[in-house]
Order: structure tokens, then C-alpha cells, then sequence
């Protein structure tokens, strides 16, 4: 992960001054990282594994290990589990295109592409054929007892092919489809984007109007695609957030190119903050009202306006805290970084094993969550660094 070429500083010869936008392709190879995205990319990727902790214990089967607690406990998780999902996936995309405009112009167009397919696909690949499996015994337990019940049989193999799905790794799979349309995208577009100048800050009628018009998308959208309907075929899991994914990516392609992420004071966030508390409130004010899940309601469209503040502020915030207070990093730091990527991949596997492990134990549903997760978290970066040691494996991981 490199600084984006607008970052680097002019450089100037004795015969001449080349200024940044003219740098962009000879300077941005050897830009350094930025430590405080790093840092916010091991939050980020250890909160995704605190969620699906989390969901091992709630209500409903939204993990492929599942032990079920409609207690105080369980309501607990599932509402962490909800507000993390209001903002921390569209957190994931803005982060991921940071970093894309730079190296589609290093790689070009082939490339850019082939590369996405080694470090995206081959992955994906790997979960949907070889890990799940895996995890997927409840599941299949069930589906082969309803089956018994039905006087037929359920062979493995049939029901792996019937429900394939990438599991967790659908955001992978999407975020290698966004890619894939930027680089189609580039290759189409007349005007290079490496010529567009750092814009000037935007103004609040700027973030009001984006606010609005991502409101109002997200509930036409959800007219069609309301929360809770799922895409089998894709697996992914919450299609009634894909405007936000999308438009979070293209944010981050231009954040850093533009300058944006200099504006990200102390100030900022404590505004972002309370814009995402006043929009988690209006959304839980309505969202256990069937109604809001879509379907163009008054309460969808009231979910709707509390979910893009909820996560633009959410986000900012997170931005402006790691860029202040989070900016180094140390040996540890640098070694929790440079896994997070496989730890993405692996979690899944590490959080059903040490799950299935817990289950004998008999304790509240947060006291499991919490051996779960203090267990989970370093034994995912453990093996994390085993598979990343595999000969090779690094040009994936």
C-alpha cells in the first residue's frame, strides 16, 4: 500500500520543476505506506472477526456455526452485530479504493486486472471449494436431516453444489467486480485521470447533496431489493447495502488523490461522530418495524436517512482518529498489518473451530462470546502467518 502519487511532494532538477500531477507515475512506486490506514485496516479486520464472534451467539442463523440465545445476551450481540453492519463494510470499500487509481497507472489495464484475479479470485476460489466445507457441517446436518424427514437423501456433494456461496469472502467477491468495472472504466475514459487537479475542499452543500442523493438511492433501491433478501447464486449477504458499497469505493478512489483525507482534523470526527449517533437513533426508532426493511414504506425511507449520516459520520470518524492518534507503527503493528489481508481469508475456519471447541462449555452467551473472541483473535493472525509462510503464498496474501 502506497502514499497516491497527489501526496509526494514536487520534485524539483536543476534544469526544471516537475510538478506533483507531472510525477504521478515515476513517484508513486516508491511512496510509503501510510501507517494510520494500516492500523485502521487491523481495526477494521478484527472487528469483522468480533461481529461473526458475535453472531455465533445471536438470534437468528446469520453464521454458518451457530448456537442460538434469545436472552438478553443474545439481543446484546445482535445489536452490536447491527451497528456494525451500518457502517463498517462501506468502511472496508472506502479503504480498498484508496489505494486503486495508483496502481491501476503502475500496472495498467491488463495488468491491474490479473493481478485483482491472483490476489481476489484465487482466494475465493479457495474458500468456496476447499474451506467451506469445512465449516459448513451445521448446516449440512440440517439439511440432511429435513431431507430424512421428506423420505429422501442428501448427499454431500449435492448439497455443496446446491448452496454454494463464497461465506464471508463475499466481499471480496464484490469488491473484485467493482475493480474489475474501475479498470473497464479507465481504459473507456478519454481524459486521464492522472491529469484531474487536487480538488478544493468540499463544501456542506456538497456533503448534503451526497447525503441526499445516497438516501434517495438506497430507498428506490431497496424498493427492489429489500434488507433481508438475499442473493443465493452471489452470496451476498446484504445486497440492500450495495449502494453504499459502491459509492463508498468510489469515495475512496478519490479521496487521497484529491486531498480529501487532509481535512480529516480532530474536529471533523467529533462532527462525523455525531452525525452517525443521530443516525443509528432515527434508524433504531423504526427498524424493528417490519415495514422498514423496504418496499418503498415510509419507515424504509426513514432507515434509509439514518443510514447513510450513520455511516459517512461513522467512517469519517474512524478516518480521523486513526490519522491522529494512530499514525506510527511498531514491529507489532507492522506484523498485524501485514496480515490482515490472510486473516480476512482464514477467519472463518478459525471462528468455527474454536467455536465447535466451546460448545461443551456452559456459560452466559457474552462470557462464551468473549472466550471466543479473546481465543479467535491471535490464533487468526497465527494462522495467518503459517499461510502466508507457504512458499509463494505472499504474492496472494
Amino acid at each position: 500500500m502506497t502514499t497516491p502519487p497527489d501526496q509526494v511532494p514536487p520534485v524539483r532538477t536543476a534544469a526544471t520543476s516537475i510538478s506533483v500531477a507531472d510525477a504521478r507515475s515515476a513517484a508513486a512506486p516508491s511512496a510509503p505506506r501510510l501507517a494510520w490506514i494500516d492500523n485502521l485496516r487491523i481495526w477494521l479486520t478484527a472487528l469483522v472477526v468480533l461481529h461473526h464472534a458475535a453472531f455465533t451467539y445471536a438470534p437468528f442463523p446469520a453464521w454458518p456455526y451457530w448456537e442460538p440465545d434469545h436472552g438478553l445476551g443474545g439481543s446484546l450481540l445482535l445489536l452490536f452485530g447491527v451497528f456494525n453492519q451500518m457502517w463498517f463494510m462501506s468502511a472496508f470499500f472506502l479503504v480498498s479504493g484508496l489505494f486503486v487509481p495508483g496502481s491501476y497507472e503502475r500496472k495498467g489495464t491488463r495488468r491491474f486486472v490479473v493481478d485483482r484475479l491472483w490476489r481476489l479470485g484465487l482466494p475465493l476460489l479457495l474458500v468456496v471449494v476447499a474451506l467451506r466445507p469445512l465449516v459448513d457441517g451445521q448446516r449440512y446436518q440440517a439439511a440432511q436431516d429435513a431431507a430424512a424427514a421428506a423420505g429422501t437423501e442428501l448427499s454431500p456433494v449435492t448439497f455443496y453444489l446446491q448452496t454454494a456461496r463464497p461465506i464471508w469472502m463475499w466481499f471480496v467477491e464484490v469488491l473484485l467486480v467493482i475493480c474489475v468495472a474501475y479498470a473497464v472504466w479507465r481504459t473507456l475514459r478519454t481524459r486521464p485521470v492522472a491529469a484531474v487537479p487536487r480538488a478544493a475542499a468540499p463544501t456542506a452543500w456538497t456533503l448534503l447533496a451526497l447525503g441526499a442523493g445516497l438516501t434517495g438511492v438506497t430507498y428506490l433501491w431497496r424498493i427492489v431489493v429489500p434488507t433481508g433478501a438475499g442473493w443465493p447464486v452471489l452470496g451476498l449477504p446484504t445486497p440492500d447495502h450495495l449502494p453504499l458499497y459502491v459509492a463508498f469505493f468510489v469515495l475512496g478512489t478519490l479521496a487521497l488523490r484529491r486531498g480529501w483525507l487532509d481535512l480529516l482534523t480532530p474536529r471533523a470526527g467529533w462532527i462525523g461522530a455525531g452525525a452517525a449517533t443521530v443516525g443509528a437513533l432515527v434508524q433504531l426508532a423504526v427498524i424493528a418495524d417490519p415495514a422498514a426493511a423496504g418496499g418503498g414504506t415510509w419507515q424504509s425511507l426513514v432507515v434509509a436517512a439514518g443510514l447513510v449520516p450513520t455511516a459517512i459520520g461513522t467512517t469519517v470518524a474512524a478516518l480521523a482518529l486513526f490519522r491522529s492518534r494512530f499514525a506510527r507503527q511498531g514491529r507489532l503493528l507492522r506484523f498485524l498489518s501485514t496480515h490482515t489481508y490472510a486473516v480476512y481469508v482464514v477467519h472463518g475456519l478459525v471462528l468455527v473451530g474454536v467455536g465447535r471447541m466451546l460448545a461443551p462449555v456452559d456459560a452466559p452467551v457474552l462470557a462464551k462470546f468473549v472466550l471466543l473472541a479473546a481465543a479467535a483473535l491471535p490464533m487468526c493472525w497465527a494462522v495467518a502467518w503459517g499461510v502466508r509462510s507457504i512458499p509463494g503464498a505472499r504474492r496472494v496474501f
